[in-house]
């Protein structure tokens, strides 16, 4: 029996890289003595009044469908939220909810690329982006923030590798897996190439609670970007919930409409 293309373009490094997670997990399964590093798990719980806020609202019946984008009052909030952090305004129509933030790269990479396009990535990258691009049929591009650079963007390789062909570009900040973080003059230069070339830019703050040294700044928030760039959010690690599956994607409104569209499709809320 014939499996479509796409199996193939979902496969790869990326992730045969997980089986060194899986073959650790079940050694500290087994009870020996071993650190997982290869997943970002806080080593604590959720904090309780989060657990319990979930356990009263299931004994009081609160185990329905929701509105497919997410509950009206926690997009408010969120819009809130990033209204304060990007100091622009943004309503709910700008916020989707999400089965994590790996959803929310996955709707991002299947709205925004197609076979023949080119995405631009900065490696080291986060395992499951090979695959997770990929499957749109687009073109993975690596842009190396080397280690003798101390992992830090060269802007100078990042314009090198944008042809006619590239249509976004996808990274995370904090980067996982060094945890380098973009300073303000970095994300301007990335910021000025997009607008140059047109592009979308999808940036994956998940870690962005988790800054302890200096100020963090997001892409989102520099001028001409507001219609051109995908923040991608979570509470897996802010609040120690990895296994909530609870994630976020802050955009403009015609492509929250257009990752609805998806989520219904595969998720259905």
């Amino acid at each position: 029996m014939k499996f479509s293309p796409f199996v193939e373009r979902i496969a790869g490094q990326g992730v045969a890289a997980w089986d060194i997670h899986h073959a650790a997990f079940d050694a500290a399964s087994q009870g020996e003595d071993v650190i997982i590093l290869s997943v970002g798990d806080p080593d604590f719980a959720t904090p309780p009044f989060i657990t319990d806020a979930a356990v009263n609202a299931l004994h009081a019946g609160d185990s329905h469908y929701t509105e497919i984008a997410g509950r009206p009052a926690l997009r408010e909030a969120i819009a809130a939220r990033y209204s304060r952090t990007l100091a622009r305004p943004l309503a709910a129509d700008n916020v989707i909810i999400v089965p994590g933030a790996q959803n929310a790269l996955f709707i991002s990479s299947l709205c925004l690329l197609q076979a023949g396009d080119e995405v631009l990535v900065l490696d080291p990258m986060y395992v499951t982006y090979e695959a997770t691009l990929k499957a749109s049929g687009a073109t993975l591009v690596r842009v190396p923030c080397s280690a003798e650079a101390g992992f830090r963007l060269n802007p100078s390789l990042l314009a090198a590798a944008i042809t006619p062909r590239t249509r976004a570009i996808f990274f995370s900040n904090p980067n996982n897996p060094t945890g380098v973080v973009l300073d303000l003059q970095e994300l301007q230069a990335i910021a000025d190439l997009a607008i140059a070339h047109d592009l979308w830019v999808v940036v994956d703050e998940v870690y962005e609670s988790l800054v302890f040294d200096g100020q963090y700044h997001s892409l989102a928030a520099l001028p001409g970007m507001a219609q051109r760039c995908i923040v991608i959010g979570s509470l897996s690690k802010s609040h120690a919930m990895t296994g909530w599956r609870i994630g976020w994607l802050i955009a403009p409104v015609q492509m929250v409409q257009h990752a609805e569209t998806l989520l219904l499709s595969m998720m259905y809320g």
